[in-house]
């Protein structure tokens, strides 16, 4: 189907799109940006606070404002996804099917950058953290002794096998795509969920009403969720250097207080735009034509 004058300007002004097709038209209309798809959960994809308007509310929100016209960008992510569910099923399919056709072909270019935000989801919330935490013990003195260490370890490293996965997929499919995600940093313990359109919709925190559940005192909830965030950390950053084509920005300790918090594991809209910045920084030394 030809373009019109009104597609053109249509494409040419979108920061980003869901749309596959459409972020192919993008590429063949404008060759020479950046190609950027991000994948994950919703620290790429957290709703604005009225869900259609509000201010920016993730870090894809941020980065692709900063990227506009510069970047042809998709976004693939979900709130709720899972680090291990992403790289399996449909998603995968998609993903891999994304990687292959611009890979191959005439008159196609490989992604530049693949986005990757995962793990989160796999230890928080209902029906997981649950079972890796201990009820109240008089003699526990740290945080981690409240932890099932080998159960959250054992997580962690599918966490790790998840990534692993993802970084073979782009081996084989797309090897000069570069893949890039973070860290989370550590959030506060609260009872405070998802809260939107004015509060009706709400959802439920995500650790603290379990800690609560289980006995374990506020003074000992930082230090669990600390060493939650840690042991995750660690075992992405440890990929990272043993894996080629793989960044990872540690925003841990970019968040100063809770007021940067918007609800119990998301930051507000200037919280993420802190952690965006140093996930751009990145990015941009490695494509300078995004600065």
């Amino acid at each position: 189907m030809p373009y019109s004058d009104h597609q053109d300007y249509d494409l040419a002004d979108k920061k980003r799109t869901k749309n596959k097709a459409e972020f192919i038209q993008m590429r063949l209309r404008f060759p020479d940006r950046i190609t950027i798809v991000s994948e994950g959960d919703s620290w790429f994809a957290y709703p604005k606070k009225w869900l259609i308007a509000g201010k920016p509310s993730n870090l894809i929100d941020h980065i692709s404002k900063w990227t506009h016209k510069k970047a042809n960008f998709l976004t693939m992510a979900s709130n709720g996804d899972e680090a291990v569910d992403i790289i399996s099923g449909k998603q995968k399919h998609d993903l891999v099917k994304i990687l292959r056709w611009h890979h191959n072909g005439k008159n196609r270019k490989p992604v530049d950058l693949l986005l990757f935000s995962g793990g989160g989801n796999d230890v928080v919330g209902e029906n997981d953290f649950e079972r890796f935490i201990n009820r109240y013990d008089e003699s526990y003195v740290t945080g981690k002794q409240y932890i099932n260490m080998p159960r959250l370890e054992r997580k962690i490293k599918q966490i790790g096998l998840a990534y692993q996965e993802l970084l073979d997929i782009r081996d084989h499919y797309s090897p000069k795509t570069l893949i890039m995600t973070h860290t989370y940093d550590y959030p506060y313990p609260s009872l405070t969920g998802g809260v939107f359109l004015g509060g009706l919709i709400q959802t439920e925190a995500w650790m603290k009403r379990f800690m609560d559940a289980a006995g374990i005192q506020e003074e000992f909830q930082a230090d669990v969720i600390q060493v939650f965030m840690d042991t995750m950390a660690k075992e992405i950053l440890d990929i990272e250097t043993r894996r080629k084509g793989f960044i990872v920005v540690d925003s841990r300790k970019t968040l100063v207080g809770a007021t940067e918090w918007l609800n119990e594991i998301h930051p507000t809209s200037e919280g993420f735009k802190k952690i965006a910045e140093q996930i751009f920084k990145k990015m941009k030394n490695f494509f300078p034509t995004l600065g």
